[in-house]
């Protein structure tokens, strides 16, 4: 489906709320699904939700343990978590989504 994605955090730290819609954190435009597949570090079977987006499909963020929060308006709030390579290890964060599916999002507020 096509929906405009913007993170709710940032390394697992809540983006607040005056700063989600900034000129720094906007939302992207791409297609999102949600599969199970299994993961070979978790060694169990685990919902996906996978956000492509960029010149073709170039870019993908991926949300483990996908939840759908809730769902009105043509908005939604995908939670689970992502995870990152730091220094050779995997890390996981806290993360939310919240997806415009068919409306586009606020706009952004002007000044500084």
């Amino acid at each position: 489906m096509i929906v405009k994605m913007l993170k709710m955090r940032l390394n697992g730290v809540e983006v607040p709320k005056r700063r989600l819609h900034d000129r720094y954190h906007s939302a992207r435009a791409g297609t999102l699904e949600v599969v199970e597949t299994t993961d070979q570090g978790l060694h169990r079977l685990v919902k996906l939700a996978r956000f492509t987006y960029g010149e073709s499909g170039k870019y993908v963020e991926t949300l483990f343990d996908v939840n759908l929060l809730w769902y009105r308006d043509g908005r939604m709030v995908l939670s689970g978590f992502e995870r990152s390579k730091k220094d050779m290890q995997f890390c996981d964060y806290a993360q939310s989504w919240l997806c415009f599916v068919g409306v586009e999002p606020p706009p952004m507020p002007e000044g500084r």
